[in-house]
């Protein structure tokens, strides 16, 4: 890895450790800083993760929830009951009235799975330009192309693409993410621009949803965050 490289600070903000996957938090944060990434999130489905396990020192795990809305009222108001008790609030969508209210409303962080259980890619020219008017990161979570094969990969593959396509032509942000349930399922930067490539991403592409969209995502939630070019400083030392 160059030199350039290994000053970046890679994250995968879509895991599900245990009980929702088979490996504990502090499992996953260990794999995941032996393959080289600097920090991932832990996003239940169920309620958000506020865990207090002991970690590896110098290894950041964000508190995540990963709501899954019936419709768009009952994403409002997931979105309103967990936006300000964690660091990256997803929604699962996959109907793209879900996905359309989730860019639209704009509190979430990530809209995971935009294709999911549709027969479209999920996401269009008015969501994607949504997303990127109101900073709504688009996942491309690379669990699908790990773990399924056949017709199911392929059509996977075609909507990644696609949706990536638009998020291009709009300047939408995106994460790649591994969508985790276990330490096994995590991936080392390299493999997952490499993955990335497969739907049309170039390196470049690849390591910006890596780094510098989670980094965005990350600074946001950051206390002293009020608005893009706006932030609280604490004042240090006496009076000027």
């Amino acid at each position: 890895m160059p030199a350039s490289e290994q000053e970046l600070h890679y994250y995968d903000l879509n895991t599900h450790p245990y009980p929702e996957g088979s490996s504990s938090v502090s499992r996953m944060a260990l794999e995941a800083g032996k393959l080289g990434l600097s920090g991932i999130c832990a996003s239940p489905h169920h309620d958000f993760y506020n865990a207090k396990e002991p970690l590896p020192k110098g290894f950041r795990v964000l508190r995540g929830v990963e709501v899954v809305p019936a419709n768009a009222n009952e994403m409002r108001r997931l979105v309103e009951k967990y936006r300000n008790r964690v660091e990256v609030l997803a929604v699962h969508g996959g109907d793209e009235a879900i996905n359309r209210a989730a860019c639209e409303d704009g509190r979430a962080d990530v809209l995971t799975h935009p294709h999911d259980g549709g027969k479209t890619s999920g996401i269009n020219h008015i969501i994607a330009r949504l997303a990127a008017d109101k900073q709504v990161a688009i996942e491309f979570s690379l669990n699908p192309i790990i773990h399924i094969r056949g017709g199911t990969r392929v059509r996977t593959l075609s909507s990644y693409r696609a949706n990536f396509a638009l998020v291009r032509k709009y300047g939408a942000p995106y994460v790649i993410t591994s969508g985790a349930m276990s330490h096994y399922d995590l991936r080392d930067a390299r493999s997952m621009i490499a993955m990335a490539r497969l739907f049309g991403l170039n390196e470049a592409e690849a390591i910006k949803g890596l780094t510098y969209y989670p980094e965005q995502i990350i600074r946001r939630s950051s206390a002293g965050y009020v608005m893009d070019g706006v932030e609280i400083v604490e004042k240090q030392g006496g009076d000027e």
